[in-house]
């Protein structure tokens, strides 16, 4: 009988006979090989233009996807690609016309391979530099397909004949003439559009690469991995003995030997052609009683509590800088700046950016913390300005004596431990706060590119802590901050983020493609350890065509495991065909991660929900007079319920007011309506009911499936979708429904069932007492 032994090598000859086979069908037959699409999948009439072949240099690299030793050590390792869209670095062309992948591979060790990457990028251009200004080209991200094209062109190509031809544009007949000026059109966008995406997949995997050798390289969990995936990955060469006798041996090229990296005296010069807009300077931190400091400060000196020194993960805390700084000649073996900044991190705390126009949210949101028992530090980073008189009211709010308390204190007092009140003065805890600086880490031309919501990512970046909760102004958090440290998707993952509104907003799937096109890829992968993305990711609503997937109100991250995917993130804030398919800054986080190859992040299981108080049965009558089946809540807050258990509210944003946009509203327009908050029996009621804090006593979270199964019409009365915008406090109320759908024409049945939530009397007594707190009721 054959042995296991045998059988297992009888069909692993065969299996490697079999792509033997297959590689050498690939090899000579070549064929025509169209561009690259931006659509998961063109339509055949769309291809109307001939496209070139493929260059010399990428048939070499389609090759080494190809190649026999890089598909078995696929299959060996379970490595697969997902992404289904072919994109790559052009420098591997080039590393690649002179070197054969399974000697390189057998051959260099992993900062052997970080050199060579970047040695070529010298040599191919002395000069080479990545630019933040410069503007990647999008004419439209709707025209991908040529009859989009065609509809969106046809007036401008029939002017251009017109003038030609000296007549009516109105008489220009769509012939030929016409059909070839559209197509040669289309030929001119795509090639452009091609050779914009491919220079932003050369940046953004220059930082990817630079940053892993480079930045977080002496990190001793990454140096261990790094180890093992480079010795795995040459002892399965060593062992392939089939494959041997393919192997040709390593050697430098003449211009890779002529390139004299023993000149180079420190990381500096590499670190400033991927890092222009970096001045190399640290922030200023100012702590409250205006004591300065020109590095990141230790907040041990600073902070008697334990909570903040607790690291999340151990193993990333103790290695962080735990290893020696690899060896390199690029950078003469020394660390480069980003590199030491990431070292210089310390302990937990909370993170805001702000301007003067924020100040009265901030100081809001500093006297909630005070309430929520918050003992980790505050740091408020700032670029533009932030005036004396701003910074003098946030260290009011956070340091003077806080023992006016509202009356519904006597009613939550029990909730909360022996020593919520100062031993001292007898008022709420006083807050650690810091305020950072961060104008001069910009060099001074491209400060231009952080404005807006561009600050928060300097915030992300330049905060020094380790792990840290980053929140806009009027967030409103109902948990102590501890609460999302401890979230089981944090401590697994080290990033947690929350969903938007699973509103009926939508985009081209051609975005999707976009994105993925910008990820890591299978070369990338075998020469650099950068994982390819899984489902985790590409299952994620955003790339089957939902226009809003991440609320960035309040992101949770810890450093030591995703400092690169951050820098990553400020690098798409420069990219306009990025911007351009986003809105602000809401999913360049989690973007940010996965064009990093980073898939360490946990999103909240739910979308948000809209709370408040449920809308009366009566007020929402069908015409028949009958009930309807589903409930309603209606609110201008989107609330985040705790995705482990279902039913408690995490946090929401818009502040605590019932309508935070007070003083933009028309509020006898809003109060003619009758449609909603009917109890209201006059406009000044509807003003004091609007700057009263928002009565927590409901949610409702919609269905949701996906795109194509957004809207249920039916004919039953019911709502045909799980969000509706009102026109109530300047457009910003949204009323949402438990369930949607019902009987339809067709004699079907689309109902969709969502989450109602009741929140206990515990919960609402503290929100009660939260929201008096920030309004400032006694």
């Amino acid at each position: 009988m054959i042995s296991v032994l045998n059988r297992k090598r009888i069909i692993y000859a065969f299996l490697i006979i079999w792509i033997l086979s297959v590689n050498i069908w690939i090899y000579y037959y070549k064929q025509e090989a169209s561009i690259t699409s931006f659509e998961d999948k063109l339509n055949d009439d769309s291809n109307v233009f001939d496209t070139p072949k493929q260059s010399g240099e990428e048939v070499k690299s389609e090759e080494i996807i190809n190649n026999l030793l890089v598909q078995l050590y696929q299959i060996q390792f379970g490595v697969k690609d997902l992404k289904k869209v072919k994109s790559h670095s052009t420098n591997y062309d080039e590393i690649f016309k002179n070197h054969e992948i399974n000697g390189l591979l057998k051959k260099l060790n992993f900062q052997q391979r970080c050199d060579l990457y970047f040695n070529n990028l010298y040599i191919k251009d002395i000069n080479w530099k990545l630019n933040p200004n410069k503007d990647f080209f999008l004419e439209s991200r709707h025209s991908f397909e040529f009859e989009s094209f065609r509809k969106e062109k046809t007036n401008q190509v029939k002017e251009t004949i017109a003038k030609e031809k000296n007549i009516a544009k109105d008489d220009v007949k769509l012939d030929e003439e016409f059909e070839n000026k559209i197509k040669n059109l289309y030929k001119e966008f795509w090639l452009k559009t091609m050779d914009s995406e491919q220079g932003m997949m050369d940046y953004v995997t220059h930082l990817k690469i630079f940053n892993k050798c480079y930045i977080t390289g002496d990190n001793t969990p990454q140096m261990v991995k790094t180890d093992k995936f480079i010795k795995n990955q040459q002892n399965f060469i060593d062992t392939t003995t089939t494959l041997q006798k393919f192997i040709k041996p390593f050697q430098y090229s003449s211009n890779e030997l002529k390139s004299n990296l023993d000149s180079f005296t420190s990381c500096l010069d590499l670190e400033r052609r991927l890092y222009p807009w970096l001045s190399f300077s640290y922030p200023v931190y100012q702590r409250w009683n205006g004591e300065t400091l020109y590095s990141p400060p230790n907040m041990k000196k600073y902070i008697k509590h334990q909570e903040p020194f607790q690291p999340t993960n151990n193993d990333a805390h103790n290695g962080k800088g735990g290893s020696k700084f690899p060896n390199s000649k690029l950078t003469n073996n020394k660390n480069c700046f980003l590199n030491q900044f990431k070292n210089k991190m310390n302990s937990k705390g909370i993170v805001l950016s702000i301007g003067d126009a924020h100040v009265e949210d901030t100081v809001n949101f500093i006297h909630l913390l005070r309430a929520l028992n918050n003992h980790y530090p505050i740091e408020i980073v700032y670029y533009d300005s932030l005036s004396e008189e701003s910074k003098a009211k946030l260290v009011h709010a956070a340091q003077d004596q806080f023992s006016a308390l509202p009356q519904l204190f006597n009613k939550v007092s029990q909730f909360f431990p022996d020593d919520y009140l100062d031993e001292n003065d007898g008022g709420l805890p006083k807050q650690e706060l810091w305020f950072v600086n961060a104008y001069n880490v910009i060099h001074d031309d491209f400060k231009h590119k952080f404005k807006g919501f561009s600050n928060k990512f300097i915030a992300t970046m330049f905060n020094s802590f380790e792990e840290f909760i980053l929140v806009d102004a009027d967030t409103i958090p109902v948990q102590n901050m501890n609460f999302f440290f401890n979230l089981k998707g944090y401590k697994s993952k080290g990033a947690y983020f929350f969903k938007d509104r699973s509103a009926p907003e939508f985009r081209p799937l051609s975005d999707a493609t976009f994105f993925k096109k910008l990820t890591p890829s299978i070369i990338d992968n075998l020469m650099f350890d950068i994982p390819l993305l899984t489902d985790h990711t590409f299952n994620l609503d955003f790339f089957q065509g939902m226009g809003h997937l991440m609320e960035s109100g309040l992101v949770a991250i810890d450093r030591n495991l995703h400092f690169n995917s951050i820098l990553m993130m400020i690098q798409l804030n420069f990219f306009k065909p990025v911007l351009q398919r986003v809105y602000g800054d809401k999913e360049i986080f989690w973007l940010g991660f996965a064009i990093n190859g980073d898939e360490g992040y946990t999103f909240n299981k739910y979308f948000a929900a809209s709370i408040g108080e449920e809308t009366p049965a009566n007020d929402r009558l069908k015409p028949d007079g009958n009930p309807s089946i589903s409930r309603e809540v209606c609110g201008a807050h989107p609330g985040h319920i705790n995705g482990e258990d279902g039913k408690s509210l995490a946090w929401f944003n818009s502040g605590f007011k019932f309508c935070g946009q007070y003083d933009k509203t028309d509020f006898k327009a809003d109060f003619d309506k009758k449609q909603h908050l009917k109890h209201l029996k006059s406009i000044e009621e509807m003003k004091i009911f609007y700057q009263n804090p928002l009565i927590l006593k409901n949610a409702v979270i919609p269905p949701f499936k996906n795109k194509l199964e957004t809207y249920c019409d039916n004919i039953v009365n019911e709502p045909n979708r799980g969000w509706v915008m009102q026109s109530y406090c300047n457009q910003y109320l949204w009323c949402a429904y438990s369930s949607i759908g019902g009987a339809t024409r067709e004699g079907t049945d689309n109902t969709q069932v969502g989450q109602f939530i009741e929140f206990d009397k515990r919960s609402t007594d503290l929100f009660a007492y939260y929201g008096d707190i920030w309004v400032g009721n006694e």
